[in-house]
């Protein structure tokens, strides 16, 4: 039976969760603490975030905003707290213990007046923070408050920030744009989509303090990524002494799974030490069909994938302040994967005309050994004065392998079942990527204005071997005319200006323009006495990348930002690989090494008010690459990447936070936008498809009796267009969670349950002259999940001036 559409279930439970029973207040008497939060300059500051901590403990109690007089008020229970103020990223203030017994007001507190940029951002408790919050063009997704991103790998949890969809193929698009650059830390892992795939399974959403969605990055960073950018920022603590947490976890879906995460910081004076380990194990399971009818012939294929790959990631680092000013730092990054796999594909052949079954093709692709690592240092020195002068400099050091065996068994069989012929062939496949950055970033200040300026250099060098043996007897022979080694080299050498000054009180203008040079070679080295042809592609473009933009900002009536950016996407270094992959003997994927670059523009104009925000824009790409699907002698398919034509998106977003009452909260984020594909290619002709989709992603919060709370978090993506002629049909997902704090605050146990109703899939139409193809996607993404965290050590912050490590200026190439 045909299921109903799923936004229909998240709306149900949305008006359901309307009527769950308020939540009464407790029997103690809370009492006011109240007062006015000024500059030096005896100006009312709006704006202002004061914490209210509980004096014993230091945990945050209560969270509040300074309204358009400065004026603040607090209602709690009698006893002793410390009240915090931080303004545009800086702890500005920190009472004295307030023994809070009867009616308190604190009168002015005055704050220094400070034009720090809001890149600074503000210490506060993980459960005193919104679940999204907007800092300029930036949104911060604060998945460390989310109960059901808990026990996660950080590729799940990416699927869970608003705008964000993560494709089949790994690859993550946003806002219904295309590729986005994925960061780490502000810093870039120069993988593709398959192995940035495999570090983030490597990775553990309780790693993860938040995710940033940048739309138009300004010139600092890289131009690359059309989609704009999206930045993971891992925990780490400031608190003096030794502290850290641990977490544990299980999840079922259709198997166990496990997962651990362990954090762990010591400060003292100006050394900070900091270090993780995380790990997840267990099987996953993904089925998934790929229809095609072609030349009178229709093959249904489906398949049972099970991946068996453990996952561990490990981390090491060390802050030294030489002085108040300048801090020099390193960090190491490992990761690992290993284990095997196993795909049963089942594929019928079908006569189109009269529907009898003409051939079946049963297959096996068995992973014995499967295998990745990646090694990465950093080392970095800051500089911040106190006259708006900054330097920072960092130099990336990285290493990442992997290997692949795969022996595919391939029977084909009459229609009665009477074996025909078979065909096995075994597979070894080898990367080996190394790569090189160093960075520097110069900022000084021009009166009110300041400039930044910077340069930087990497480098990528990446080599492909695949081998392809005859497995059908005792011994494995190579077969010379389907082996290979693609070297690849990429060099990008980058420098940028940027102007940002204010006007007057409400206008502040910025512009900036970023130039890089790219070059590249690609080798393609066939075996010895093979038919093939070695090749070599090599290219150097130069572009220039403009940014600028204007913000107006009143007290009353929030703030406008008109921003504009130009970016690039540069092909996967994969997919310019001439050379053809089996997946199974109907079916291979090739390379292109004559794929372009692709570009966008984009005009966006974003406006905020206190816990709304509304943005649209515009993007123009150019040179729009996607996957086509073609169809050779012998009813062959070929999958391609290629250039295929331009796209607009016309795109509006709506971010809401509500507080519907003391024990409901409420963040709504509602994305549309209008596609226009023209596309085509000299095989399949020419289309224009226009079509208008968007997504819609509710989280609610409740603070339940006995200090539960509890979530109920959906997202819903409505039916799309993608590449040359492509339709995807609408998905969606729900998911539950319950959260209660032990131990004195010390320890949380979360259960969550994710995709309740199992909708999550990716279903696709495509028609090309006489190719239809039709896919279908379902992970194992519905799972129950049982975490328990612990956080041992001290945690109280006492410094006065608290900031991140500084690495979130830098950013380099996917």
């Amino acid at each position: 039976m045909q299921q109903p559409f799923p936004g229909i279930r998240i709306l149900l439970l949305f008006l359901l969760s309307c009527f769950i029973p308020k939540v009464y207040a407790q029997n103690s008497v809370n009492v006011i603490l109240k007062g006015i939060v000024k500059n030096t300059n005896k100006e009312v500051i709006e704006g202002a975030t004061l914490f209210l901590k509980n004096g014993d403990n230091g945990q945050v109690a209560q969270q509040r905003v300074s309204d358009t007089n400065g004026a603040f008020l607090f209602s709690a229970p009698a006893g002793n707290y410390v009240l915090s103020v931080s303004y545009l990223g800086k702890l500005s203030y920190q009472s004295e213990l307030l023994k809070l017994s009867g009616p308190m007001d604190l009168g002015v507190i005055e704050i220094e007046s400070t034009e720090r940029s809001l890149k600074e951002v503000i210490i506060q408790s993980s459960a005193s923070k919104p679940l999204i919050r907007i800092e300029g063009r930036k949104m911060i997704y604060n998945i460390e408050n989310s109960t059901t991103a808990q026990g996660m790998n950080a590729l799940e949890a990416l699927k869970k920030t608003p705008g964000i969809i993560v494709n089949q193929d790994n690859s993550i698009t946003l806002n219904g744009t295309s590729a986005a650059l994925v960061m780490i830390n502000g810093r870039q892992t120069y993988l593709q989509a398959e192995e940035l795939a495999q570090l983030l399974k490597s990775m553990s959403s309780s790693d993860l303090k938040s995710i940033e969605v940048i739309k138009n990055p300004s010139a600092e960073y890289d131009a690359a990524g059309t989609g704009g950018i999206v930045n993971l920022i891992l925990q780490k603590s400031i608190a003096e002494g030794f502290n850290g947490s641990i977490n544990n976890g299980l999840a079922y879906g259709k198997t166990l799974k496990q997962n651990t995460n362990m954090n762990l910081n010591f400060r003292k004076g100006k050394v900070n030490l900091f270090g993780s380990y995380n790990h997840n194990f267990g099987h996953f399971a993904m089925d998934y069909d790929y229809d095609r009818s072609t030349n009178g012939k229709v093959y249904l294929n489906s398949n049972h994938d099970v991946d068996k790959r453990h996952n561990i990631g490990s981390s090491l680092g060390l802050d030294y302040a030489i002085d108040t000013t300048k801090t020099i730092g390193m960090v190491m990054n490992a990761n690992f994967s290993s284990g095997g796999g196993l795909i049963t594909p089942t594929t019928h052949i079908y006569d189109q005309a009269t529907g009898d079954l003409l051939q079946l093709l049963k297959s096996q692709s068995s992973y014995p050994d499967q295998m990745a690592r990646r090694y990465n240092a950093n080392v970095n020195y800051r500089y911040k004065g106190s006259n708006r002068t900054s330097l920072d400099i960092d130099a990336d050091y990285g290493i990442f392998d992997a290997a692949t065996k795969n022996l595919s068994t391939n029977t084909f069989y009459d229609p009665n079942g009477v074996f025909q012929s078979a065909n096995n062939f075994l597979v070894a496949n080898s990367r080996d990527i190394k790569l090189y950055a160093v960075k520097a970033d110069y900022g000084f200040p021009i009166r009110k204005a300041r400039i930044l300026a910077g340069a930087k250099f990497s480098e990528v060098s990446a080599e492909n071997t695949f081998d392809q043996y005859d497995a059908n007897t005792s011994v494995n022979i190579i077969d010379v005319n389907r082996s290979n080694t693609f070297h690849y080299k990429e060099q990008i050498t980058a420098g940028y200006l940027k102007y940002e000054t204010p006007i007057n009180d409400e206008l502040s203008l910025e512009l900036g323009a970023r130039l890089e040079n790219t070059h590249s070679q690609g080798d393609l080295q066939p075996r010895e006495g093979s038919s093939q042809s070695a090749t070599s592609v090599v290219r150097n473009y130069l572009n220039v990348f403009p940014t600028a933009a204007i913000t107006y900002k009143t007290k009353q009536s929030g703030t406008y930002n008109l921003s504009f950016a130009r970016r690039i996407d540069r092909p996967a270094y994969n997919n310019l690989n001439p050379f053809s992959y089996p997946i199974d003997e109907l079916s291979y994927w090739t390379g292109n090494p004559f794929l372009q670059p692709q570009y966008a523009n984009t005009l966006a104009l974003q406006y905020s008010y206190k816990k709304t925000t509304v943005s649209t824009s515009y993007t123009h790409t150019s040179d729009i690459s996607h996957t086509i699907t073609e169809v050779s002698e012998g009813d062959i398919i070929h999958m391609v990447p290629r250039n295929i034509g331009f796209q607009n998106n016309l795109n509006l977003t709506i971010t809401q936070q509500l507080s519907l009452s003391k024990w409901w909260n409420m963040s709504l984020t509602g994305i549309g936008y209008r596609l226009e594909n023209k596309v085509g290619t000299e095989a399949y002709g020419n289309y224009r498809r226009s079509r208008f989709a968007g997504t819609i992603n509710l989280q609610q919060n409740f603070n339940l009796p006995g200090q539960l709370t509890a979530e109920i978090s959906g997202v819903m993506n409505s039916k799309n267009i993608s590449g040359l002629n492509t339709f995807i049909k609408s998905s969606s997902q729900v998911d539950l969670g319950l959260q209660k704090n032990l131990m004195q605050n010390k320890a949380t146990l979360r259960l969550a349950a994710s995709d309740i109703f199992w909708t999550n899939r990716i279903n696709t139409d495509t028609q090309l002259n006489n190719l239809l193809l039709h896919t279908t996607y379902r992970g194992e993404t519905r799972q129950l999940r049982l975490n328990f965290s612990y956080r041992f050590g001290n945690h109280k912050i006492k410094t006065n001036d608290s900031r991140k490590s500084g690495l979130e200026n830098e950013s380099q190439r996917l």
